[in-house]
C-alpha cells in the first residue's frame, strides 16, 4: 500500500518548509492549483498569499556558473538535474507541479500530497474545471514580486502521471533514492512537454476579445488587455513574456518592451486608473509603484486545447521562468478534458458593461525611460541578477562589471520597490504590528527588505509594517544589502543605510538594529544614521543646547523651568 501523507501532516510541513527555506513570488490562479491558488487569493490575508505563492519555487537557477543567465536567457533548457547539481550540497527539486523548494520528490504536489484528483496540498477537495476538446480556455497567475521572463503551460494525462510515481519509487515516496527520483523526474516531465499548448492569437476586435489581458483582482470586468510578445524556446515552442516588466528592467538594458508598449485597450475607465495607479502614466516605462510588485493583477492567457487529446483527467502544469533574478515557480491544477462541445470555451466578458478607452498609448515613454539602443550592459548597473543585459544572444551577453556572489547556501530574499499609496483603496495588509514582543525594523511608509539583529537576520517591510516572518540567515552567513540574500559571512560588511526621520514617537525612529525599548535612549535612526551615545528626540537630556542630543536633535528646556527635551532643531 502506498504511504499517504495526512492533510495536517501536509499543512504542517509546508508552512515549516516556507517559513524556513523560501521567498514564493508567484502561483497559478486559473484554473484553481493544487498549492491552493484561486482569483481570489491575493484579495486575502497578506500571508496566506505570500505562503500559497512560496510553494514551487526554484530559488537557485542559472547557467554556466553565472547568476546572470537566468532561466528565461533559455527558456525551458534549465532541467531537473540542473537543479539537483545547481548548487554543491543543496539539491533543488524542478517538479512540473512545484516542491516548495523541497529536495525529495516526495513533497511534491501530485504525488504524495494532493495526489488525488481535485485535491489541494490544504486537504481541500475542489472540482477540477472541464475544458473540451478543440476548445480554448483562459488560464491565469499572479505574482507577488515581480521578476519578469516569461510562462508556458503543460498538460499531462493523470494516469500516466501516477504511473511514473507508481513504477519508479516507492511506496514511501519520501525513501526514494537520488536514482529512483531522477528517473522518475525524466518521466513526468517528459508527460508534460509531450503536450506543451500553444496560445490562441485569435482577436474579434479591440475590446471585445482579447488573448492576453491583465485583470485587476477577481473583476473579470475591469482589465487591460495586452498585446502578447513570445520568445522561441526549448523544441520550438512559444513561451509568453510576462507583460509587465521588472522595475527598471528595460530602462537598464533588459530585453523586452515597456509596460505601455502592450497595451492595446481597456476594458472600462476604472481598469485606465487602476493601471495607472500600479505601473504610472504613458509616459513611465518600467518604474510605476507596482512593477516589481503587482499582487493585484493576473496574468490572463487564452490557450488552444489540441482536439486530437484524449479525454479525461490531466494535471496542467504552469512554469514561470524568472529574467531579473535566478528563479523560477511551477504549480499544477487539475483539468478534465470533455468531449468537443461538452463544455463552454473562455468567456467573453458575460455580464460585463465594457466602455473601451485608449486602445493605445497616446504618449510615448519619455527619453529617461526609454530602452537604450546599446547592447551594452550599463556601466552603473547594480549587481547581477537585479540587472541583466539582453539575452540574445546568451552565450555572448556582455556581463556586468560589479562582483558575483560565491553561490549563497541558503535562498535568497527578494527585494521589494518603495510602494506609494494608490489614489484607489487598497487592502489592508495583514500586519505584524510592531509590539513589545515583535520589535519593528520598518521605518514608516517603508516597503523593501531589511537586515536584522547585526544582519544574521532579514525580513520584508510593506508600507511600514513587517511581511512574514523575521528569517535567520544560516550558520556563517550574513545578510547582504546589496546582494540581497545570505551570502558568506567574509564577504558581506554588515551596514544599513538609513534615511533619517523625525516623529512624535521616538521609537518609530529607532535605529533598525536596536529596537526594544529600552534601548531607545542611546541610539536613534537619523539622517546620518545609527548615533551611539547620545539622546534619542524626544528624550529627556542634560546640557542645555547642544552635547547630549543626536545631532540635529537639540536639548531645550522651557522658561518654567519643565525638564529639559531633545527637540526638532529650531533651524
Amino acid at each position: 500500500m502506498r504511504l499517504q501523507f495526512s492533510p495536517l501532516l501536509a499543512i504542517l510541513t509546508t508552512v515549516a518548509r516556507i517559513a524556513v527555506l523560501v521567498d514564493g513570488h508567484g502561483l497559478l490562479t486559473v484554473p484553481s492549483s493544487k498549492n491552493g491558488g484561486t482569483i481570489t487569493t491575493p484579495n486575502g490575508d497578506t500571508g496566506i498569499h505570500y505562503a500559497i505563492a512560496s510553494y514551487g519555487i526554484i530559488d537557485k537557477a542559472f547557467f554556466d556558473n553565472d547568476h546572470s543567465k537566468t532561466p528565461w536567457t533559455r527558456p525551458g533548457e534549465f532541467n531537473h538535474e540542473l537543479a539537483r547539481d545547481l548548487i554543491p550540497g543543496h539539491p533543488e527539486t524542478l517538479h512540473p507541479c512545484g516542491c516548495n523548494a523541497a529536495n525529495n520528490v516526495g513533497y511534491c504536489a501530485g504525488v504524495s500530497q494532493a495526489s488525488g484528483f481535485g485535491e489541494t496540498i490544504q486537504g481541500n477537495t475542489i472540482t477540477p474545471a472541464s475544458w473540451s476538446r478543440g476548445s480554448t480556455q483562459e488560464t491565469a497567475w499572479n505574482a507577488w514580486v515581480n521578476h519578469a521572463g516569461g510562462h508556458i503551460y503543460m498538460l499531462c494525462k493523470k494516469s500516466q502521471f501516477d504511473s511514473c510515481r507508481d513504477a519508479l519509487l516507492p511506496s514511501n515516496t519520501l525513501q526514494a533514492t537520488q536514482v529512483q527520483q531522477d528517473a522518475y523526474l525524466e518521466c513526468v516531465w517528459d508527460c508534460f512537454e509531450s503536450n506543451t499548448l500553444e496560445w490562441d492569437d485569435t482577436f474579434l476586435s479591440v475590446g471585445e476579445n482579447w488573448s492576453q489581458k491583465l485583470q485587476y483582482r477577481d473583476d473579470r470586468c475591469t482589465y487591460a488587455t495586452m498585446d502578447p510578445t513570445t520568445k522561441v524556446g526549448k523544441d520550438g515552442h512559444l513561451w509568453r513574456y510576462t507583460p509587465i516588466p521588472d522595475s527598471q528592467q528595460i530602462t537598464n538594458g533588459g530585453e523586452g518592451k515597456c509596460t505601455w508598449e502592450s497595451v492595446t485597450s481597456f476594458s472600462n475607465a476604472e481598469a485606465r486608473e487602476e493601471f495607472v495607479a500600479s505601473f504610472g502614466e504613458e509616459d513611465v516605462c518600467d518604474s510605476g509603484p507596482d512593477s516589481h510588485a503587482p499582487p493585484d493583477w493576473h496574468v490572463f492567457d487564452k490557450v488552444k486545447v489540441p482536439m486530437e487529446i484524449e479525454e479525461g483527467e490531466y494535471l496542467l502544469s504552469w512554469r514561470w521562468e524568472g529574467y531579473m533574478a535566478d528563479q523560477m515557480w511551477t504549480s499544477c491544477a487539475d483539468v478534465t478534458i470533455a468531449p468537443p462541445g461538452s463544455s463552454s470555451s473562455a468567456a467573453e466578458d458575460d455580464g460585463c458593461v465594457l466602455t473601451p478607452t485608449t486602445s493605445t498609448p497616446t504618449k510615448s515613454p519619455t527619453k529617461q525611460t526609454l530602452r537604450p539602443t546599446s547592447t551594452e550592459s550599463p556601466t552603473n548597473a547594480p549587481p547581477a541578477p537585479h540587472t541583466l543585459p539582453p539575452s540574445s544572444p546568451p552565450v555572448t551577453t556582455p556581463k556586468p562589471t560589479t562582483r558575483m556572489p560565491v553561490p549563497a547556501p541558503t535562498p535568497k530574499p527578494t527585494p521589494m520597490p518603495v510602494i506609494t499609496h494608490k489614489p484607489t483603496p487598497k487592502p489592508v495588509v495583514a500586519s505584524s504590528s510592531p509590539t513589545k514582543s515583535s520589535p519593528s525594523n520598518c521605518p514608516s511608509g517603508y516597503s523593501g527588505i531589511r537586515p536584522y539583529n547585526g544582519c544574521t537576520k532579514y525580513h520584508h517591510c510593506r508600507d511600514g509594517q513587517i511581511l512574514g516572518a523575521i528569517n535567520d540567515c544560516p550558520a556563517g552567513t550574513l545578510f547582504d544589502v546589496d546582494l540581497q540574500y545570505c551570502n558568506w559571512a567574509s564577504l558581506v560588511t554588515c551596514q544599513v543605510d538609513a534615511p533619517g526621520c523625525y516623529s512624535n514617537n521616538f521609537k518609530d525612529c529607532n535605529h533598525p538594529d536596536f529596537q526594544v525599548e529600552d534601548a531607545s535612549c542611546n541610539t536613534i535612526w537619523l539622517p546620518d544614521g545609527g548615533r551611539n551615545s547620545c539622546i534619542a528626540l524626544w528624550g529627556s537630556c542634560t546640557n542645555q543646547g547642544v552635547g547630549s542630543c543626536c545631532e540635529p536633535a537639540e536639548c531645550y528646556q522651557g522658561s518654567d523651568g519643565s525638564y529639559a527635551q531633545c527637540i526638532v532643531p529650531s533651524s
